[in-house]
């Protein structure tokens, strides 16, 4: 398959080709969920609890949807049937993402996930980091067996997320970072496993390197989208099952406090040093940070990250044509972060 090969016409109208790709997605999301559970069941019975905890708890399955569409770009027909190899693939990638967040709950001393108690809540620091380093091994078998390119895809983005973790972590509590700063964390930490998710959606599709590396950008800016939206949800909506602020209370200034502190330094700075923050003056920063207009311009950002993202799939020729059914599918994603903000209402029909 070359990255230039157009794909066959279709007859079909957009509104019937979105109704066969939602369908097909669902049904491909319940065998995701299967290939899981293959995965990821222990040889003991005693651990399966901890292990299985965040697999059976799993919410939209945002990154095997993203390898699962990437596949469907490249195909010739919308409606047939997933490869298996493009299932356990998506199996892979959401493997990864389950073992980053036992480590995250750890590492943020977090009780709550998705509305549950998190793993280290429910079972401690210990299972809670030893079933993370579990899914880990387990992620890289499964890549293993799906070939080098597979586990090298993996390997590199565990090095990558930890690299954006790392990162981040040497700025808390730092008034001074930079947009710079913070995209170079975001890249690492979030947007490189929506990238790799998108390329295993090509590799385990056999596509050319043409179209992979379009669905790689296209991947790359989601990721750096969807994680300006969760950093601004953060301050912004109690319905994400977290503490609200609670990125600011750790130390954790994301795209909005750094837009903030360009205009309000003065009356931010010194309150953004204080270590810990107290509840009161974690609610003065929020304040300033809606009259400074620093969240709505972090969403023009996001914004800016979703074009850039449409338009790496929407102008490659092997993507194009299927390219205006995954912009639909996106939107339901995007308005799903949307509903619950008024200043991502505007990315609602954009996306």
């Amino acid at each position: 398959m070359t990255a230039t090969t157009p794909r066959a016409a279709h007859l079909s109208s957009p509104g019937e080709e979105a109704a066969r790709i939602q369908e097909r997605l669902q049904k491909d999301l319940v065998r995701v969920r299967e290939a899981l559970h293959s995965l990821l069941i222990p040889p003991h019975s005693r651990i399966r609890e901890p292990v299985l905890h965040a697999v059976e708890n799993a919410g939209h399955l945002l990154r095997p949807t993203l390898v699962l569409l990437c596949s469907y770009l490249l195909d010739d027909e919308v409606g047939g049937r997933t490869r298996r190899r493009v299932i356990e693939g998506a199996a892979v990638v959401e493997t990864l993402h389950i073992a980053t967040l036992h480590h995250d709950d750890v590492i943020d001393e977090a009780q709550i996930r998705r509305g549950e108690p998190s793993i280290n809540a429910k079972y401690g620091n210990a299972i809670a980091l030893l079933a993370g380093d579990y899914l880990l091994a387990r992620c890289m078998q499964g890549a293993a067996a799906l070939g080098r390119a597979q586990l090298l895809t993996m390997a590199e983005t565990l090095t990558d997320m930890c690299v954006g973790q790392m990162l981040e972590s040497t700025q808390l509590h730092d008034p001074t970072r930079s947009e710079a700063d913070y995209f170079a964390a975001i890249s690492g930490k979030t947007a490189r496993l929506l990238r790799s998710a998108a390329a295993t959606g090509a590799l385990q599709s056999k596509a050319g390197r043409g179209e992979r590396e379009a669905l790689e950008s296209f991947g790359h800016n989601l990721g750096m989208a969807f994680q300006i939206w969760d950093d601004i949800l953060d301050i912004c909506s109690r319905e994400t099952g977290k503490q609200q602020a609670k990125d600011i209370l750790n130390g954790v200034y994301t795209l909005p406090v750094i837009y903030a502190v360009q205009d309000f330094g003065d009356r931010l700075v010194p309150v953004l040093r204080k270590k810990p923050l107290s509840v009161g003056q974690c609610e003065e920063v929020v304040s300033l940070l809606h009259e400074s207009g620093a969240i709505v311009r972090a969403a023009t950002v996001a914004q800016r990250y979703t074009d850039d993202a449409l338009h790496a799939v929407e102008t490659h020729p092997a993507t194009a044509p299927h390219a205006p059914v995954v912009r639909r599918c996106l939107t339901d994603l995007v308005g799903s972060f949307a509903a619950r903000h008024p200043a991502l209402q505007a990315l609602r029909d954009a996306a």
